[in-house]
Parts: C-alpha cells; structure tokens; sequence
C-alpha cells in the first residue's frame, strides 16, 4: 500500500519494498502535484497486486520455495515452525513436482497433485 502526504506545498508519495537483499524498505517519491502522485500511488499498488502473482526469476517450483523460504521463513517463522514447514516442503513437495516447471502450474495440475499426496505415505524423521 501506499500513501500520499503533503510537505512544503509538495506531495510524497510514501510506500515499502523489499531490496534484494530482503529487508524491507521505505520510499520516498516527491511530486509537484496531487495528480501526478495519485496516479503514481495508483501505479505502484497496480505493480505490487501484479508482482504477488508473478515471479520472472524462478522457474521451477524448488527455485521458487528455495527462494519463498530465505525471503520469509528466516525472518518470519519461529524456529519450530521454519524446521516443520522446510521439513514438509522436502518430504512431500519437492520429490513430486519440486523440478516442474512454474509456467505448469495450474488447477487442474494441482488437483492431479493433491490426489497423488493422499497416497503418499507419511515421512517420520
């Protein structure tokens, strides 16, 4: 989300991102006019309502839960709860559809995928 604010008869448009290294920032982007920061505040909740459902740089599934788990397991999930979900990912998504491609990845795909976990065994480690 972002925001508009008014400063010295300019107006901010004020809104968070994650670098590359995956920490999360604040942006600052100063226009002269109400106008031009609406529709640069539209903008840039356009890209990032698009930019939750598309990832150019991964293409296979690991690639994405690879990069899914350095992004938000480290920082957000207690320990527990990363060693648990990184477990599940390794033992039931993985060896299944770990190296299909993401471009694959559609309903019907997933319905085939969820019928074959069901009669998967259990993995106790």
């Amino acid at each position: 989300m972002a925001s508009i604010r008014e400063r010295n008869g300019k107006f901010n448009v004020i809104y968070s991102y994650t670098n590359a290294e995956g920490k999360r920032k604040q942006k600052w982007e100063t226009y002269a006019t109400k106008a031009e920061a609406k529709k640069r505040k539209k903008e840039i909740e356009y890209k990032e309502e698009l930019g939750s459902m598309i990832i150019p740089q991964c293409k296979t599934m690991r690639e994405l839960l690879d990069e899914y788990v350095i992004l938000y397991g480290k920082d957000k999930w207690a320990l527990s709860t990363y060693e648990g979900n990184v477990s599940l990912i390794n033992n039931y998504i993985l060896p299944i559809i770990g190296d299909v491609k993401l471009a694959e990845v559609n309903t019907r795909f997933i319905e085939k995928y969820y019928q074959r976990l069901l009669k998967t065994y259990a993995v106790f480690e």
